[in-house]
């Protein structure tokens, strides 16, 4: 009867240590420190942002292991940033770090972060309080990438 009485309790024990390593580890993932919030943008929500709250649509392409920085300046008065990046080939995966004006850095950002697997990363970067103003910052990296990937941010 003890070692049944051990057996559970040191299962209990377990279950709470994962349990709590598990919602440390959401917590130290979120993006507290620089005040904004990000989340999954739907297709639905085109229209609602004047389209010079987001970076202006660039092509380009890259390579397994490639990094390519893109930036676009954004002006004083809005709470809310789209970020697009979409590349349409989900056998391939692209990894998006987003850097405010003043260096804090959002993400990274992979294919699944938008809640759909399908060769795009679209979010909305959120602060009640004002985007910052100055040169947003788009990192994108060749995370698993077959021969040369084209994309658009």
């Amino acid at each position: 009867m003890s070692r049944k009485i051990l057996f559970i309790t040191l299962i209990t024990l377990l279950f709470l240590s994962v349990t709590t390593a598990t919602a440390s580890e959401n917590v130290e993932n979120a993006e507290t420190s620089s005040s904004y919030i990000v989340v999954p943008s739907s297709n639905t929500e085109v229209g609602l942002i004047d389209t010079d709250a987001g970076i202006l649509t660039v092509y380009d392409t890259i390579r397994q292991g490639e990094t390519n920085l893109h930036g676009k300046y954004v002006g004083t008065g809005l709470t809310l940033l789209v970020v697009d990046l979409n590349w349409g080939d989900s056998t391939d995966s692209l990894r998006l770090k987003i850097y405010t004006p003043s260096g804090s850095v959002l993400g990274p950002y992979y294919d699944s972060a938008d809640g759909a697997v399908n060769g795009r990363i679209r979010l909305n970067i959120q602060n009640s309080n004002g985007i910052e103003s100055g040169t947003w910052k788009y990192e994108v990296y060749g995370y698993r990438v077959t021969g040369t990937e084209g994309y658009t941010i």
